[in-house]
Parts: C-alpha cells; sequence; structure tokens
C-alpha cells in the first residue's frame, strides 16, 4: 500500500513540473489581483523564520526550489534569524511595510487578534472553505484543532503546526536502566516505586546525583507528576495554565488544589531523600556538567521528550516511562500536548494581491503529498523506497551532524519548529531515518493510547479584556507560585502549617477571578469545536 502510494507521488509530482513549465511559457497579461487562473505569473513576499546557520537559505533550499517547480509561485523570502525576529516584525507592523504573508513567524493570541482586528491579518475561513480542500478536511474532521485556532472574535488569523503523534508530542520520566539492572530492581510503575529505586541506588553508591532537573524545567517535572496526582486530565497545556478537569467534570485551577500540595509533598521527600539534586536550588544548572556527568554514567534519572538530550551514547542507558501510579491510582499521561502544537504557523497580510493563490500554495503542505514531500523530499532525489517506507539517502543518513540535520539541508519539515503543516506519521518518520519510534523513545509507544487524558486543550484563547485581566493577575500569582515552590520542595515552608497563608493569598492575587476567566474560554473552546 505504502509502496504504491509513493510511486503514485513521484508520478503526480512528475505531472505537476511538466505541467508547470507548460503554463508558464507564455504568460504576457497581467492577471487582476486574486483572479489569475495562472500561478505562473505570480511572486509572493514572505518572512520566513531562518536558520542558515545550519541549512541553507530559502532560495538555495532544494525543497524550495523543487516546489516552485511544481506551483509555478514564486517565494521571495526575507529569513530572519531568532535574535531578530521580535524587533523586524515589530517595525513592519507599525510602519504597515508588510509582506504577503508571515511564514513560522511566531506570534501571541493576542497578536492575532489586535492585528486581526486592525485588518492587517486577513481572515482565512472563508479562504479555507472555499480554496483550501486539505485544511477544509484537517478541521472538519478535529475540531479540537478548529478550536484551537479560533480567535474569540470567531475569526481565524494563522495556520497551525500540527502533529498527532503522541510519543513526539509529550515528555516522560527516563530512569538510568544501567542502575536498576545493577541493584536487581525492576523498572518502577508507581510513584513509590521510584522514589525507593533512586534511594536504593544512591545507598549503594553516594556518589551517584539520582535526579539533576534545572528549576526552569519544573513545568516538565510537574506535569509529569500531575498525571499521578489526579491532575492530569487537559493535558499539559492545560497544566501549564495551571488547569485540570476533575472527575465532576469541572475545570481547576492548580496550584492551590489540595492535589498539588500532595503532589509538592511527593517532591519534597525526593528532595529529603537526596533525589532531586541539591544544586537546582544553590548554585544552579550547568548543562556542560549535567552532560558530562551523565556520559560518566552519574545521572539517575530526568524528564524530557526523548533520552538523547543527554547525549547519544549515554542515552543508551535509560529507559523511558510514559506515566507512574500515583497513591490513589491516578495514571495519565498528562504530558501530551494537543495536536495543535503552534498556531502562528502562516498568517496572510492585507498586503497580499493573491489571497486564494496563497492559501492554495500552503494547503498543499496540510494534505498527504505535500505532507510528505515536504518532509521526505522525492522519490530518486532525497529517498529510496525499503521496504513499502521511504528511507533516506546515504547523504542525509550519513550526514556528520545526524540524520536529522543532514534532511534539514534539503527539506524544511523535519525539526518541527511550528511550520505550517502536519507531522507524517510516526512509522514514516522513523523509517526515513532508519529506526523505529520505540528505539527513539525507549519506551512503548502504544501505552500512550490506553494513557492519554480523554481531553487535550489548547491555550485558550482570551478576549481583549481577559487578556489584560489575566496578566495582571499571572504578574502577581506566577512570581508567588515560584517562591513558594522551592520553599515547600527544600522545607523552608510546611506543607502543613503554611499552605493554608498560601492559598489565602493566591485568593488575594485574584485566583477566582482567573478561574472564572479560565471556565469561560473553556466554554467557548467547546463551542467552537
Amino acid at each position: 500500500m505504502r509502496t504504491r502510494w509513493f510511486a503514485l507521488l513521484a508520478w503526480t509530482i512528475s505531472c505537476a513540473l511538466l505541467l508547470a513549465a507548460c503554463s508558464g511559457s507564455d504568460n504576457t497579461a497581467t492577471p487582476e489581483p486574486g483572479e489569475t487562473d495562472d500561478p505562473g505569473t505570480i511572486t509572493l513576499k514572505m518572512v520566513k523564520r531562518g536558520y542558515t546557520d545550519v541549512h541553507p537559505p530559502a532560495d538555495q533550499l532544494w525543497m524550495w526550489q523543487k516546489y516552485e517547480e511544481i506551483s509555478g509561485i514564486h517565494v521571495e523570502f526575507e529569513e530572519l534569524a531568532g535574535s531578530a525576529v521580535t524587533e523586524r516584525k515589530n517595525v513592519m507592523l507599525g510602519s504597515n511595510d508588510l509582506p504577503d504573508a508571515f511564514y513560522r513567524i511566531a506570534f501571541g493570541t493576542d497578536e492575532l487578534m489586535k492585528y486581526g482586528k486592525q485588518g492587517l491579518f486577513i481572515p482565512l475561513e472563508d479562504l479555507i472553505e472555499e480554496h483550501a480542500p486539505n485544511l477544509q478536511k484537517l478541521l472538519n474532521d478535529n475540531p479540537d484543532i478548529r478550536g484551537a485556532i479560533t480567535m474569540s472574535d470567531g475569526h481565524i488569523y494563522a495556520l497551525p503546526y500540527v502533529d498527532f503523534s503522541k510519543a513526539f508530542n509529550s515528555v516522560r520520566l527516563y530512569i538510568n536502566k544501567s542502575w536498576l539492572d545493577e541493584a536487581g530492581l525492576p523498572v518502577p510503575a508507581t510513584t513509590e516505586e521510584f522514589r525507593q529505586a533512586l534511594k536504593t541506588v544512591r545507598e549503594k553508591d553516594p556518589n551517584r546525583l539520582g535526579w539533576v532537573l534545572e528549576t526552569q524545567y519544573w513545568t516538565f517535572l510537574e506535569s509529569f507528576l500531575a498525571g499521578s496526582f489526579g491532575m492530569g486530565e487537559g493535558g499539559a497545556k492545560a497544566f501549564g495554565q495551571y488547569l485540570y478537569k476533575d472527575t465532576d467534570g469541572q475545570v481547576k485551577t492548580t496550584f492551590n488544589d489540595p492535589k498539588y500540595r500532595e503532589l509538592l509533598r511527593y517532591m519534597h521527600e525526593l528532595y529529603q531523600d537526596g533525589s532531586l539534586a541539591q544544586q537546582n536550588f544553590t548554585t544552579g544548572y550547568d548543562y556542560a556538567k549535567w552532560s558530562t556527568d551523565g556520559a560518566n554514567n552519574l545521572i539517575g534519572s530526568f524528564v524530557w521528550e526523548g533520552p538523547g538530550y543527554i547525549g547519544k551514547e549515554a542515552s543508551e542507558h535509560y529507559v523511558g516511562i510514559n506515566a507512574l501510579e500515583g497513591p490513589n491510582g491516578d495514571k495519565v499521561a498528562s504530558t501530551l500536548g494537543p495536536p495543535a502544537k503552534g498556531i502562528f504557523g502562516f498568517i496572510i497580510t492585507n498586503k497580499n494581491k493573491y489571497p486564494v493563490e496563497t492559501i492554495k500554495w500552503i494547503d498543499y503542505f496540510y494534505g498527504e503529498e505535500g505532507i510528505n514531500f515536504g518532509t521526505f523530499g522525492l522519490e530518486g532525489e532525497t529517498y529510496e523506497i525499503v521496504d513499502g517506507k521511504p528511507r533516506y539517502k546515504d547523504e542525509i543518513l550519513n550526514y556528520k551532524g545526524g540524520v536529522q540535520l543532514g534532511a534539514f539541508q534539503y527539506v524544511d519539515n523535519v525539526y518541527g519548529a511550528y511550520y505550517p503543516y502536519v507531522e507524517p506519521d510516526d512509522d514514516l518518520r522513523m523509517a526515513a531515518r532508519g529506526t523505529t519510534v520505540e528505539n527513539e523513545i525507549k519506551a512503548d509507544p502504544a501505552e500512550l493510547d490506553e494513557l492519554a487524558p480523554k481531553e487535550l486543550w489548547p491555550d485558550f484563547v482570551p478576549t481583549d479584556e481577559e487578556a489584560g485581566t489575566t496578566s495582571a493577575i499571572l504578574t502577581d500569582i506566577n512570581k508567588y507560585i515560584e517562591e513558594m515552590r522551592v520553599k515547600f520542595v527544600t522545607g523552608k515552608a510546611s506543607l502543613d502549617t503554611d499552605w493554608d497563608t498560601y492559598v489565602s493569598t493566591l485568593e488575594r492575587m485574584g485566583a477566582s477571578k482567573y478561574l472564572d476567566i479560565k471556565r469561560a474560554q473553556y466554554e467557548r473552546y467547546i463551542n467552537v469545536k
């Protein structure tokens, strides 16, 4: 089935190349804006996040050169380095000197609303319905994605980056399997087994560091543990907004919930054991030292999306755990994110004379043909078919920076990076690199289907008034939570005697108002779906 599909893809693109060449041979008339049937006459200006330090500029990248032949549309990219994005986009918006489209330039929901209302970004929902069949099918089949990209005024101003993978849309707990084997211990299945395992291996060798996590990554650690303490429903982005859905069906805040107190109590126990590295709260985190310790097999456990974070060779020591069962039997893979991982992938501005052609141009990457072209390229040029699946050519597989960076020399859509497209199936992605999903995450990917939250929420979209109110509330709450979580974990504040004061302080800062607003946003999200 896959072999036939890729053969059909190659044939289809070959035909498209021929047609594009023929259609562009005698263009003499200048079309009216937006009304041309001949895309060969169109040039679009796009501003794009650039990575020219690690791959060719867009005008030299194989993928964009080939897609110009396929689409017949010429794109002039202005590529911005990460450090220049904010300043440059603000200058363009302030001076109304806009490109035809923004491609993978970060905009928050407040900015999308602001510039959409001002008319600088055009609404896309009608264009999608009439001229973007791949996108329209995606939104019809996945109302959660439609809900994620629909602003509070009912319009869609930007297109999403979509990843249906559970394995690559989550983080998990990694534990040093070689340590467990030495101690004769199984892979932990519960929070208590995990705690006891780290205590046991440390008692055998006190030089082992146990658990090393920088405090800025507490969102990963706490989000993982949320599923063990009854706060996993809603997924990672819910927890990132201090939210979860309780068993009574109510949206609740985490930061003042009794369940969160028990999560912090568990972290305090790890800290007391010496398993939660003390330097997180003293000298701070040093990745170079951490990775060196990892290479010397001195790291017991960490939370990340894959074991490769600790280094390729060191990663072989680790096994991944998708979720631990908590003290009350809760076991949810709470670090899962929604399929719409990003909502600012592609924006069409009011300067664009060809919005119909532009939406068709980008719609290609939301259909199966474009998804695979943008990730794998073309058979015979960037990959061959092996056992019915694409396999990158040797030049990519053996690239000095690794296979992923090797593919990046040809195609854009291999690093996620919030580009406007849908990620290919997991098996195809990994087959192209000569590996498997299970090998990449060192865990059972099928288990995630059983452990996934029933609902995976996006970042909820606020109204202007809500955005102003929650911003003011969170300014105070964020700082206070960060201060108190350190005190609770290290024991400088008591979870028994100081918790009520902590909760009442959050209430004075606007906790209830924040929850009311978030519940209203949740209802809008559900209604859009």
